[in-house]
């Protein structure tokens, strides 16, 4: 069954790659046709699929800088994550609730997308589709045949240390904000958050100082996109990884603090926050705010009035510059309003449940970067719609699928050992399973003294 099977997805495969290799030929020059033939050899070649997907993570910002407004890079994870997954079908695994959920979600969201609600002012964007489709993808693979914990962080702090220092010193900006890879800098700097966030968990946890070098360009960077959104997730992730091991009151203290200053230094913070976003005035700050207010408000409202389906994936941008409410093209700044506004209400509760499955349990200190990155992005989450960059969602969607997949061994019930009694009559010999006699300690004819 197994050859058969292998030889029909092999030929499958075949068929498709042949356009897929024409379109990027044509389209995306010789290449970046040839990376995507050396990955899928390697893909062949090498035993684990585990180590394609940390190669996919070391190739997504290399192609970002290449080709950074094309749309090489969904078909390379298409290819890398479409292996995976084959040779996870031929070696056999068996589903789990996670993969159910994951299907569930990309099935919701293509259905939203081909088959809208409501009558869109602009069509939705494939491109974006396409991403989140193969960033669910990698959430599978991963999922199936996690990598490491480890080279995950250290490749995610590595790459981006590197993203950082190519930024800088071409020092692309606009409006007075670092931008690159393709990236606006809102974009960019939850890119940039993810690596900073790495790179000090990595020391933290490794009493290395080493890390901290790569840290530097990261943070660097993510001051010079302004962007607020990454501040918050550097914010949130450290918090998540400084508090890992340590005792309850402690974690009550670190966080009653934190609360307490918030509260009690409004000025002060204020003062920062302005230091931080450089010459973007407080009234800039606040007009912008406010039309994201504005764009959240009617994303509940789209949400509550197309619950089950919403009004289709790409299209809330259309929907609110021909709404009376807002009148102006602007998306939700928020991923989580642009489910449930675009797809419905189910598709958001699939994702919250997979967050929830990956990051809601304590994990090793090794899984605990991971954890950290998770919960980083998912602040990020609430200021950006991220889910259409997979330059940004790869990392994310690879620790998610390492913590889902650990998540789950540690739910498998191992083998009990067998109950051991002691024989009546004889204090020393013990009784395994099924009546039989287990000498006791010393083998037969050996006194234990006892």
């Amino acid at each position: 069954m197994r050859p058969l099977a292998a030889t029909v997805i092999g030929w499958v495969s075949l068929v498709v790659a042949v356009p897929a290799v024409t379109y990027m030929l044509l389209h995306h020059g010789a290449g970046t046709v040839a990376a995507g033939v050396v990955l899928c050899l390697a893909l062949v070649v090498v035993p684990r699929p585990d180590l394609v997907l940390l190669a996919l993570l070391g190739i997504v910002p290399l192609v970002a800088v290449v080709d950074p407004d094309g749309g090489a890079l969904p078909l390379l994870v298409a290819a890398g994550v479409g292996l995976v997954l084959f040779r996870a079908v031929l070696t056999g695994f068996r589903p789990r609730v996670h993969l159910a959920l994951i299907v569930a979600l990309v099935f919701a969201v293509t259905a939203s997308f081909l088959l809208p609600q409501a009558t869109l002012l602009t069509d939705g964007s494939w491109s974006e589709l396409a991403s989140l489709l193969m960033g669910l993808g990698l959430l599978a693979a991963s999922a199936v045949a996690p990598p490491g914990p480890r080279p995950v962080a250290c490749l995610v702090a590595g790459s981006g240390a590197c993203a950082a220092g190519y930024l800088l010193v071409r020092g692309e900006y606009a409006d007075d904000r670092l931008t690159g890879l393709g990236l606006n800098p809102n974009y960019l700097g939850a890119v940039l958050a993810l690596a900073l966030v790495a790179a000090v968990s990595l020391a933290r946890l490794d009493r290395s100082w080493v890390w901290l070098l790569p840290a530097l360009p990261c943070a660097v960077a993510i001051l010079q996109t302004r962007s607020r959104g990454a501040f918050l997730m550097v914010a949130a992730g450290l918090a998540c990884i400084l508090l890992v091991g340590r005792p309850l009151r402690q974690k009550v203290l670190i966080s009653l603090t934190i609360v307490a200053a918030a509260l009690a230094l409004p000025g002060s913070l204020d003062a920062v926050g302005e230091n931080l976003t450089g010459n973007r005035t407080s009234t800039e700050l606040t007009a912008n705010t406010e039309v994201r207010k504005q764009a959240a408000l009617l994303a509940v409202r789209v949400a509550l009035d197309h619950p089950v389906r919403g009004i289709g994936y790409g299209g809330f941008a259309g929907y609110a510059q021909s709404s009376s409410g807002l009148g102006i093209n602007i998306n939700t700044h928020n991923d989580y309003l642009r489910l449930a506004a675009e797809a419905g209400l189910g598709t958001l509760a699939l994702l919250v449940a997979l967050l929830w499955l990956g990051l809601g349990r304590r994990y090793t200190t090794d899984r605990a970067i991971l954890q950290s990155l998770g919960v980083a992005y998912s602040v990020g989450l609430l200021f950006a719609n991220t889910l259409g960059s997979l330059v940004v969602t790869a990392p994310f969607w690879v620790s998610l699928g390492c913590l889902l997949a650990s998540g789950q061994r540690r739910r498998t019930p191992s083998c009990p050992a067998p109950a051991l009694t002691k024989e009546p009559g004889n204090p020393t010999a013990r009784q395994g399973p099924a009546g039989a006699v287990v000498p006791p300690p010393g083998g037969p004819g050996v006194t234990v003294n006892g």
